[in-house]
C-alpha cells in the first residue's frame, strides 16, 4: 500500500474531485516513491490537516518528462478541474508551486490514476 499527503481546501478539492472522476488523474513529481507504484497497486491520499481522505486501486500510471507535456496529454482541465485546457501555462506554474517541483527536471513526472474504492471527505 501506497501512501501520500495532499494539500486540499474547500476552493481546490482535490481528494473529491479525484473520488467523482472530475480529476482523472494525480500528478507528481516521479521521485524514487513514485516509481515504486504499479497498475494494481493501493494507494491512499490524504490531507493530514482535515483527515480526509480517499483510497482506491493504481489504473494507469503516465511517465512524462516535464510538467507541460503531462498537462498537453492528460488535458490541463482533467488534472486541475479549476482550469481550461487552454491554461497551459498557469497549469505549468500549479505545478511548479508545490514543494520539490524543481525535482522534475531530474525524475520527470507522473500521471497517476486512481479508481476511488473508499473515502472520508468532510469539506
Amino acid at each position: 500500500m501506497h501512501k501520500f499527503s495532499m494539500i486540499n481546501t474547500p476552493e481546490r478539492p482535490y481528494l473529491k474531485w479525484l473520488k467523482d472522476g472530475i480529476k482523472t488523474a494525480e500528478g507528481r513529481v516521479n521521485s524514487e516513491k513514485y516509481q515504486k507504484i504499479y497498475i494494481g497497486d493501493e494507494i491512499i491520499f490524504s490531507d493530514t490537516k482535515s483527515y480526509n481522505f480517499i483510497k482506491g486501486i493504481v489504473t494507469f500510471k503516465h511517465r512524462y518528462t516535464t510538467f507541460d507535456e503531462m498537462l498537453k496529454s492528460e488535458g490541463v482541465k482533467n488534472m486541475l478541474p479549476f482550469l481550461n485546457d487552454d491554461d497551459l501555462e498557469k497549469g505549468i506554474q500549479v505545478y511548479q508551486n508545490f514543494p520539490g517541483s524543481e525535482r522534475v527536471k531530474k525524475f520527470g513526472c507522473v500521471a497517476i490514476g486512481i479508481k476511488v474504492t473508499e473515502s472520508k471527505l468532510v469539506i
